[in-house]
């Protein structure tokens, strides 16, 4: 509900729903509508505009424009369908894990989990999912996090794109290396190396997941540093998925979770976001 009020007092929103391209079309094209249906109506003697019609554009006008704004009202939740590929890919506004299938979690390349000991902060995607399922237990955690590293084989920091399945509370969690740490314990990350993670978890999810619904975060948008606004990485995460999903699909659904603070902080759109993906994804 705070997301739907700080989306109409913006004016990002009212931007996007009336004063820019799509916005126009949007009411000059219910504007039409009506347009017509006063033509069919003038026709029957329902409706005369010899009557009313001193008034009756800016009537249509309004009535247009209001439309417009109800069919464009603040949204949490887009999805895009591909057409004879049998999978989608949903942005959404909300806690990832309230999602219902398996979750990426980002991590570092050293796979450092020391939440209580300062080393991973309690805000991060990583810290979070530690107070969540492994309250006050961090050390289960990490003996679980070495034994799955000893599957891989390798020493640390590991390639960017590793990825591990933590299973915990009937759920499966993907922790994917996305970052570096540098000697003060700071997390950082590239562009390649966000484009690298993804490629490792998709990899991972094709040859040893199941096929199941696959949430994950705005990567590197946070602690990875990045300077990348939050609708070129949402591109970028779907454009990643759906080129891997040429090889093979390994997923119905692709859920992308923007933080509702972020959504409100950085003005996402996800009407603008819907269109900017149509754009550059479905052919």
């Amino acid at each position: 509900m705070r997301y739907f009020f700080d989306s109409i007092t913006s004016w990002a929103y009212w931007r996007y729903v009336l004063f820019s391209a799509s916005g126009a079309q949007s009411v000059l094209s219910i504007f039409g509508a009506i347009y017509l249906l006063v033509e069919v109506l003038d026709f029957f003697n329902v409706y005369t505009r010899d009557k009313y019609g001193a008034f009756g554009f800016l009537i249509f006008l309004c009535v247009a424009a209001i439309v417009s704004i109800s069919v464009r009202r603040p949204i949490k939740c887009i999805q895009i369908a591909f057409p004879h590929k049998d999978y989608s890919i949903e942005v959404r506004i909300g806690d990832i894990f309230e999602t219902s299938g398996a979750i990426m979690i980002s991590t570092n390349s050293n796979f450092e989990a020391d939440v209580a000991g300062g080393r991973i902060a309690t805000n991060s995607l990583q810290g979070q999912f530690t107070a969540r399922y492994f309250t006050g237990n961090q050390n289960a955690l990490i003996d679980e996090i070495e034994e799955q590293l000893r599957l891989v084989g390798g020493n640390k920091p590991f390639p960017m794109g590793t990825t591990i399945p933590i299973t915990t509370h009937g759920k499966t969690f993907y922790f994917t290396a996305m970052a570096a740490l540098n000697q003060n314990g700071n997390a950082s990350s590239t562009l390649a190396n966000v484009k690298d993670s993804l490629d490792g978890l998709w990899t991972h999810v094709r040859n040893a997941g199941e096929l199941q619904e696959l949430a994950v975060p705005l990567v590197g948008t946070g602690r990875g540093r990045l300077n990348l606004p939050r609708k070129k990485m949402i591109e970028l995460i779907a454009e990643s998925f759906v080129s891997a999903s040429m090889a093979g699909k390994f997923t119905e659904k692709l859920v992308i979770c923007i933080r509702p603070e972020d959504a409100q902080r950085f003005q996402v759109n996800l009407y603008d976001v819907k269109d900017h993906l149509k754009q550059s994804l479905v052919h």
